[in-house]
């Protein structure tokens, strides 16, 4: 039997975030998709960032780079963990950059940061990579499920976040919770529904099985429900009361201009 060596896997793994596939799913997803619901509400939020100017970003990270489409005019340049097609840097694990890189006005990491092994040094990578007054645009999850890409390391809360960019230098200017509350728990139930079993000779087992049957006769019903009846707990302020509970997390911070 032939042996999956790990550059194979990489391989494989570039292919599948650079197909037309995952990136539609990224800019225009369905209520079919058991993630349909954080995939709504990042779009959502990163469209608030949409620019046509022409400037230089870095997509520290970048899969296939679902979201340049948002950056029209862009010198955009991309950086991966692993190799991929149109690739312009192979990071290493540290997340280095080469040390002679001309300076960008923006660096966008889009649900990066839990699969990087040292975070400290990755958020210090995008604080020297930026001009002074440069923007950094990044998401990442709070509560989700493991999903190794190829590996999944760590959550964040948004307190610790914020935290972690003010100890590299950022200035934090917005922060933002995704699929909060109620629309967590439907994306959550939506991606657990499918394992939850127990008799059907019990009240519990048979609305288990009911739950599962109208789950499998349309997958988006719960997905729709949710757009339509909690639809206010998409994206919301960090500050906003009663928000424990989220899916994602997008901060927007600043590194400070020298005369600041």
């Amino acid at each position: 039997m032939p042996t999956t060596t790990s550059q194979d896997h990489d391989a494989g793994l570039s292919e599948m975030l650079a197909t037309e596939q995952y990136i539609r799913d990224r800019l225009e997803p369905r209520p079919a998709d058991p993630h349909f619901l954080v995939l709504a509400d990042l779009i959502q939020a990163l469209r608030a960032f949409e620019t046509s100017a022409p400037i230089r970003i870095l997509d520290y990270g970048c899969g296939g780079s679902p979201y340049r489409v948002l950056f029209p005019n862009s010198d955009f340049v991309r950086a991966d963990f692993t190799p991929g097609r149109g690739l312009d840097f192979l990071l290493p694990a540290d997340s280095a950059l080469p040390a002679t890189i001309a300076p960008f006005d923006l660096v966008l990491s889009t649900q990066v940061l839990e699969h990087v092994p040292k975070p400290a040094n990755y958020v210090a990578e995008c604080f020297r990579v930026l001009k002074p007054g440069g923007r950094l645009l990044l998401t990442t999850h709070g509560l989700f499920e493991d999903h190794g890409c190829p590996y999944d390391f760590t959550r964040w809360t948004a307190d610790g976040l914020q935290l972690l960019l003010r100890e590299a230098g950022f200035r934090v200017l917005q922060t933002q919770k995704l699929t909060c509350g109620p629309r967590a728990i439907s994306l959550l139930l939506n991606v657990i529904i499918p394992q939850m079993r127990a008799p059907k000779v019990s009240p519990f087992g048979f609305a288990l099985w009911l739950l599962r049957s109208l789950w499998r006769l349309s997958p988006g019903w719960l997905n729709r429900s949710a757009s339509r009846f909690f639809s206010a707990y998409g994206v919301l302020d960090a500050a906003t009361p009663h928000t424990h509970t989220y899916i994602a997390i997008l901060i927007h911070a600043e590194r400070p201009s020298a005369e600041a």
